[in-house]
């Protein structure tokens, strides 16, 4: 097993061997404190017995010094102290061993031969001090006995002797209490009792000794719960927080669906991605947002599967958006049910526009080339073939009809000559040239132009009211007068009789002016929304489908943005955006400085 293995059971081994030492400890305590009370029972005892003997001498003397007493009132003491319940026996024995008195009246006279007695009583004859000791006696009973010297009257023993010399009872006293102290008085106390007691005192002590075990290890158990909890708590903090980072910084948008296919999570770029807010997104259907519902269905049946796909939608304050999205499962590390499923977002859309633009560039840099040959060589012949025709006109008498005819082939002489002009100007278009312009006057003087056909056609020309004080722009007049020419005759031509035009000005988050045209035709359907701008694509009879392309060619010829918004039966709008001007700082070197000069300088 290596070490990371046994890492594992360092809680289990730390908190068994905490135990154990918290056991070890109770029980070096208990026993000390077993040890303790039964010297502190046995100090007691002793303390006891020598009171009962105290007493027995204290009676002794009392009994003496009245004058009428004997060894029967001796005996009659010893009887009565036997009686108390703690105590087992009660004799007094001489330096000889012979049984002076004792609580059983049989055993007087009795002489100590040999043995442990005998030695207790010259042992406290000539020291003078108690001994005390246990004795078991039958039926595992235990009797605590103490030998201490009996001195009932040692400071009057001299006026004693005098008294008792004219007595019987006092010469048998002075035959028993001699000078020497050779009378031993000998007690022997119950230990049932105590013994009781400290069986008591062991089971409490085990008892006290098991809680504080199970209390020990239950705090240290819950020490290592508590820190354990703690370091997991952290780590998952941490965990948290790390996934957060990288999913906050991730440069694609993910977003995780449940098994009912509601998101449950995502990350900040997928909400930027698709322009909404958090509200808009937790716990939504993720229909409501992306169209991969087949998608995650088939997920989640089968969860080794992962599926990409690219959409297109419709995102607000951008339009048209490219997203290419990976579906793959949310597995379950202890099934192999996918639990959700994980939806990655890439947005394509400025990839797909500049492989759009690079398509178109290539596409349109051919089809100028082509333009630009077929132009040249259709345009002599056809400026051959006009001044054919006005000879023949002056030449020969021509019918009435026949001029009709002739005048019909110099219109559309002149029709191609035009489409040839277009055709050229859009595959080699023009430099601007560039001048500080208000967009308003140009705007101004494009209504202006058209007001006389939109009135003819019965259509009003409305000019919505902007913003104050709109910033200047950098552009080329003709080319924009161009662009806005285009774009309102188109407009008047898409409307029916009775509708309207509309433009306004604005600027947009980025401080850009917007130039929006709206009208109140019939509007475009959405197939052909992407192909307004393709050259020689026109939704007109008669109409070359160059306008737009030269439209937008001159556009971004400014560093600029057109778009179309189109529904069907409400109408069209043109969003003309174009980067307005920045005013260089102040300086007294260019006191000088007028229009012609910025305009040659940003030309």
């Amino acid at each position: 097993m290596n070490i990371k293995g046994l890492l594992k059971y360092l809680p289990v081994v730390s908190i068994v061997l905490v135990a154990i030492m918290l056991l070890v400890i109770v029980i070096i305590f208990t026993i000390r404190n077993i040890n303790a009370q039964n010297e502190r029972m046995e100090e007691f005892t002793a303390r006891q017995g020598v009171s009962v003997i105290r007493t027995l001498e204290a009676g002794t003397r009392t009994g003496f010094m009245e004058g009428d007493w004997g060894i029967e009132y001796l005996q009659m003491l010893i009887e009565q102290a036997a009686k108390d319940p703690d105590v087992e026996w009660v004799g007094l024995i001489n330096s000889d061993g012979i049984i002076v008195a004792h609580s059983e009246p049989a055993k007087i006279g009795l002489r100590l031969l040999m043995g442990k007695e005998l030695n207790t009583v010259k042992a406290v004859i000539r020291t003078g001090e108690p001994m005390s000791f246990t004795r078991e006696i039958s039926e595992g009973r235990t009797i605590f006995e103490i030998w201490k010297p009996f001195t009932p009257f040692p400071d009057q023993l001299a006026q004693t002797e005098i008294i008792a010399k004219h007595t019987r009872i006092g010469q048998e006293l002075l035959d028993i209490f001699d000078k020497e102290k050779k009378q031993v008085l000998f007690l022997g106390l119950k230990m049932d009792r105590f013994k009781e007691i400290r069986r008591q005192e062991l089971i409490f002590a085990i008892f006290m000794g098991g809680v504080l075990f199970i209390i020990g290890s239950a705090s240290v158990y819950f020490i290592f719960v508590v820190q354990n909890a703690y370091l997991v708590r952290r780590t998952l903090d941490e965990m948290r927080t790390y996934t957060r980072n990288v999913l906050e910084s991730m440069a694609n948008g993910l977003i995780t669906v449940d098994r009912s296919l509601r998101v449950a999570t995502f990350n900040p770029t997928a909400l930027e991605i698709l322009r909404k807010n958090k509200e808009e997104v937790d716990g939504r259907p993720i229909s409501g947002l992306l169209p991969v519902d087949d998608e995650i269905r088939q997920v989640l049946s089968d969860s080794e599967s992962i599926l990409e796909k690219e959409v297109k939608i419709s995102v607000e304050g951008r339009g048209k958006s490219f997203l290419a999205l990976s579906v793959s499962p949310l597995r379950d590390p202890e099934s192999s049910i996918a639990r959700g499923a994980v939806v990655i977002l890439r947005d394509m859309t400025m990839i797909r526009e500049l492989e759009q633009k690079v398509i178109m560039s290539e596409k349109f840099a051919a089809l100028g080339r082509l333009s630009a040959g077929v132009a040249h060589e259709i345009r002599n012949p056809l400026n051959s073939i006009r001044g054919f025709i006005q000879y023949f006109q002056k030449k020969l008498k021509l019918e009435p009809e026949d001029y009709r005819y002739t005048e019909l082939m110099l219109t559309e002489v002149d029709r191609l000559n035009r489409v040839i002009s277009k055709l050229l100007a859009y595959s080699k278009p023009r430099e601007p040239r560039l001048g500080i312009r208000s967009a308003d006057e140009i705007v101004d003087h494009c209504i202006r132009i058209v007001e006389r056909e939109a009135s003819e056609a019965g259509i009003e020309i409305i000019r919505k009211a902007g913003q104050d004080d709109l910033p200047l722009v950098l552009v080329d007049t003709d080319q924009m007068t161009q662009v806005f020419l285009n774009i309102l005759i188109n407009a008047i031509e898409a409307t029916s009789r009775g509708g309207s035009v509309s433009i306004s000005a604005r600027t947009d988050e980025k401080g850009r002016l917007q130039i929006i045209t709206e009208d109140t035709g019939e509007g475009i359907p959405r197939e052909n929304v992407d192909k307004l701008f393709d050259p020689f694509f026109s939704t007109k009879k008669k109409g070359t489908g160059l306008g737009l392309a030269i439209v937008k060619s001159i556009v971004e010829g400014h560093g600029g943005e057109i778009e179309v918004e189109s529904e069907l039966g409400k109408g069209t709008r043109f969003i003309i955006t174009i980067n307005t001007y920045q005013a260089p700082p102040v300086d007294d070197s260019l006191d000088g400085y007028d229009e012609a000069g910025a305009t040659s300088r940003a030309s």
